[in-house]
């Protein structure tokens, strides 16, 4: 026993003396300061830089043996300029020595300091650092020595201290500053706290502000697991420059987790704070090493759109509601890959409105559509820009203040799906249990078929638009059936001048870029007509009545739109066509019991202005209304296209009315040109006894008599 205690401390003493030889002769025998030009020359023939040590190379002793080094820099790529890619202040790293003994690796404290990197990248998209990550011919790999074991690894501490790295990609410059970074006790299988941070500048961006970050790192002995719980990371900062900068403030919270053995790994409890914005959920994702596979759950708490905007220093939408963009929150899960998603049980609240439905993208360069939409009611008017009361935008623009729509939106995806919408708003009109199919083919958009409920009656549509030129074309082929006329008025209108029921069908074209080109670049084909209606605003059996009284003592009579007065129809039908947005027709027809009428004229809908003649005329013999019946009474509809001014051409109402006396009247003047005095003076009599009796024919008189008098009194009387 005795002399196996004697052969144990010879050992050990062995051991003490070889360590001291170590920590003292080592650093007197071999002085690595030698190996300087060494250590650049390989450097130098491996990355084509030049290494500099500037300082003295150090050892560190006992109880760790280490080397230390400071002022090294690493040079540029050739083109890059002279100034160092790489510059360290201070570096330094040591190995406990008696763990190694028992087949331990106990690295002392890991310190690097005052470190600066520049990295930079041209505009030609080369970069100062790929000849250093290009690829080296491989070499054979080391024999496993599986049958020792591993041992245990552990580092007393990480201390890096003002770190700096400046980017810049052709002109523009990213920083980060003063980057540190604290750990302790660092060893597979124990837990250890990690925390640090630094400071950022993105100029392009005009985001400035600190970055910290910490958490409690989880490893497994064997290496096959590690996580950080309780990961924080925060961002204190601003957005913009100088006095218009926006205090901006985000933290982020998660547990994470990565297991090499299974090649998974998950965030859970995940959860990011963006002022009022808050973003939940979690991640799971499979095949990490190959082709990452993902599945999660995101949830959205309610925020202010219109809040959030203003508070990142965006420009915030002047929405024609108030409400609009006030309120969101969403749900949903998801699944994917690196080229495909699939978000599924989807629930979006945006202000009055829920969404529900799913949403697959297969391949994200050329992505390919398949989805089904519910909403329950959409106005889409309230996030349309405000207008006065001309219908112009809130800009004064008159609707070309908008940012025009590019064909790009409508291009570059195929594929599509189905949308149903319970009620919709769109320019003032009213739509329910509205359904629609929409496709693409990579060049434009089909919605067909479009099918809805519209003011008591039906909607069926096919909408194209075309994105294979520079702007959107929008064509459309609309038919309605069964439409209340009034009650769709007063929505788009504000006013309803026309009642009754009808079919509409609207062949129409257009360029969709932004809403002025949607008007002026309109044409195609309008064919409506309506059963037992009225024509509100004006009486016709009333303003005729005011014709008469008005035959040869004006030249118009000039009526207001009256809502309390109408004009009933049995059947209105009339056709026409846009172009550039002026609806021309020339075939209206409307009858009733009383009266028949026919009307043409045109509607600019750019200007908002109508000039439209309705000639009515009585079909019988109506109490009170004499040589007025049957006669086309020229009404002419002028000015504001919702609100006309209504007048009526007295003149050719006369003209109408003493028809058959105008062509007595010009039968005896030629007949008196032709056959004689006696004819003429007998026609003269019995004219004037007329005059005196007719109000209107003296007028008629000034057109074919007049003339007649004055050549008499020229003469001084009577021709011989």
């Amino acid at each position: 026993m005795n002399k196996f205690l004697k052969w144990l401390l010879a050992v050990v003493g062995v051991v003490v003396v070889l360590v001291v030889i170590a920590a003292v002769v080592l650093p007197m025998v071999i002085d690595p300061n030698d190996y300087k030009q060494e250590i650049s020359t390989a450097v130098l023939d491996e990355t084509g830089r030049e290494l500099t040590i500037g300082g003295d190379i150090q050892w560190t002793v006992f109880p760790s043996i280490g080397l230390q080094l400071t002022d090294v820099s690493l040079g540029n790529r050739s083109g890059f300029g002279d100034q160092p890619m790489l510059d360290i202040g201070e570096a330094g790293m040591s190995v406990k020595l008696m763990p190694l003994f028992q087949r331990k690796m106990e690295i002392g404290e890991v310190k690097l300091s005052d470190v600066l990197i520049n990295l930079r990248r041209n505009a030609n998209g080369q970069s100062n650092w790929e000849d250093l990550t290009a690829a080296r011919p491989e070499t054979e790999p080391a024999p496993s020595d599986s049958g020792r074991g591993a041992g245990s690894f552990t580092v007393s501490g990480i201390q890096i201290s003002n770190a700096n790295v400046i980017f810049d990609d052709a002109g523009e410059k990213t920083e980060l500053k003063e980057f540190g970074l604290q750990a302790s006790n660092i060893e597979l299988g124990r837990p250890f706290d990690l925390q640090g941070g630094f400071s950022v500048n993105l100029q392009a961006q005009q985001l400035a502000g600190d970055v910290t970050f910490g958490g409690r790192v989880q490893s497994e002995a064997n290496g096959d697991r590690y996580g950080i719980e309780g990961l924080e990371i925060s961002f204190d900062g601003t957005s913009g420059s100088g006095a218009e900068a926006l205090a901006l403030n985000m933290d982020t919270r998660a547990n994470a987790n990565i297991d090499l053995a299974s090649d998974t790994a998950t965030l859970a409890d995940f959860v990011l704070q963006l002022h009022d914005l808050s973003v939940s959920g979690g991640l799971d994702v499979t095949s990490i090493s190959g082709s990452p596979e993902f599945a999660g759950r995101l949830t959205l708490a309610e925020f202010n759109p219109k809040s959030l905007l203003k508070a990142l220093g965006m420009e915030v939408p002047v929405t024609a509601n108030d409400a609009a963009l006030t309120q969101l929150q969403a749900d949903m899960s998801f699944a994917g890959s690196m080229n495909s998603t699939n978000m599924r049980d989807l629930i979006v609240k945006f202000d009055q409105s829920t969404f529900n439905g799913n949403l697959k993208i297969d391949g994200f360069d050329t992505p390919k559509l398949a989805f089904d939409f519910e909403v329950d009611r959409l106005n889409v008017d309230d996030y349309l820009p405000p207008t006065d009361s001309g219908g112009s935008d809130a800009t004064g623009a008159g609707g070309t203040g908008e940012e025009d729509l590019s064909v790009e939106l409508f291009r570059g995806f195929t594929g599509g799906g189905d949308f149903r919408i319970g009620e919709l708003v769109v320019a003032g009109l009213t739509a329910t249990d509205v359904s629609l199919k929409m496709s693409s083919d990579g060049n434009g958009i089909r919605f067909y078929p479009v099918n809805a409920l519209f003011y008591g009656g039906k909607h069926e549509g096919d909408i194209r638009i075309d994105a294979r030129g520079e702007r959107p074309m929008l064509s459309a082929d609309l038919g309605l059936t069964g439409v209340q006329s009034q009650s769709l008025l007063e929505d788009l209108a504000g006013t309803a001048r026309l009642q009754g029921a009808g079919d509409v069908s609207l062949n129409i074209r257009t360029d969709l870029t932004n809403s002025g080109t949607v008007l002026k670049a309109l044409s195609g084909d309008l064919a409506m007509s309506m059963l037992d209606g009225a024509l509100v605003g004006i009486d016709v059996a009333d303003t005729i009545g005011a014709v008469k009284m008005a035959l040869g003592k004006q030249d118009e009579v000039v009526e207001t739109a009256d809502d309390s007065q109408k004009t009933e129809f049995a059947e209105l039908m009339m056709s026409g066509k846009f172009d550039q947005g002026v609806l021309s027709s020339d075939d209206l027809s409307m009858t009733s019991p009383l009266l028949r009428a026919t009307g043409a004229g045109k509607l600019d809908l750019v200007s908002e202005s109508i000039d439209y003649v309705l000639k009515p005329v009585l079909t019988g013999e109506q109490a009170g209304m004499g040589q007025l019946s049957g006669v086309p009474i020229p009404i002419r509809l002028s000015g504001n296209l919702y609100e006309p001014s209504i007048s009526v051409d007295v003149v050719a109402a006369i003209a109408g009315s003493q028809k058959e006396l105008i062509n007595r009247k010009k039968d005896e003047l030629i007949g008196g040109l032709l056959g004689g005095k006696d004819d003429a003076d007998a026609g003269d009599q019995q004219a004037g006894e007329e005059e005196k009796s007719d109000p209107a024919k003296a007028l008629l008189d000034g057109i074919f008599g007049k003339k007649k008098d004055k050549k008499k009194d020229d003469d001084g009387g009577a021709h011989p």
